[in-house]
């Protein structure tokens, strides 16, 4: 009994902490889980009901390392509201081009509803978070 206690500790913790890592994205997955732009070419159709983040990165890029945690923290934080997706762009050039993905990091912001919107290099988790609640989870407004 007293070694069970420590795995199913381990267990739940090995469990919630998977359930809020960023998630890398190859083509295949990304037709399914984001935009099928084999389908809607001309138009974003965003395959998922949470609104979606991307990351464009490269291993070798220093600024991306330093993004990767302040996006983990962020994923924990809206763990359940948003997804975010890692895309390695050596690895998945054609989503690299589709995207435009030229220089690193490169982060997409995709609502569920509204128009998408990125930025280009290291950004702070107080700035992640500002486009987060403005443009990922903000309600349009109607204008009387």
């Amino acid at each position: 009994m007293k070694l069970l206690k420590p795995i199913i500790s381990l267990l739940f913790i090995l469990l919630t902490s998977s359930m809020s890592a960023q998630l890398k994205i190859n083509k295949q997955d990304f037709l399914k889980k984001v935009w099928n732009f084999e389908t809607h070419k001309n138009e974003l159709v965003l395959n998922s009901d949470l609104p979606v983040i991307l990351d464009f990165y490269a291993d070798w890029c220093g600024p991306c390392r330093m993004l990767a945690p302040e996006l983990e923290a962020l994923q924990r934080e809206y763990n359940g509201r948003i997804l975010i997706y890692k895309v390695n762009v050596d690895e998945e050039r054609e989503l690299a081009a589709i995207f435009n993905a030229r220089s690193l990091p490169t982060i997409f912001f995709l609502p569920t509803e509204g128009s998408p919107t990125y930025m280009m290099g290291y950004r702070t988790r107080a700035e992640l978070k500002q486009i987060v609640d403005n443009v990922l989870l903000s309600k349009p407004r109607i204008q009387q």
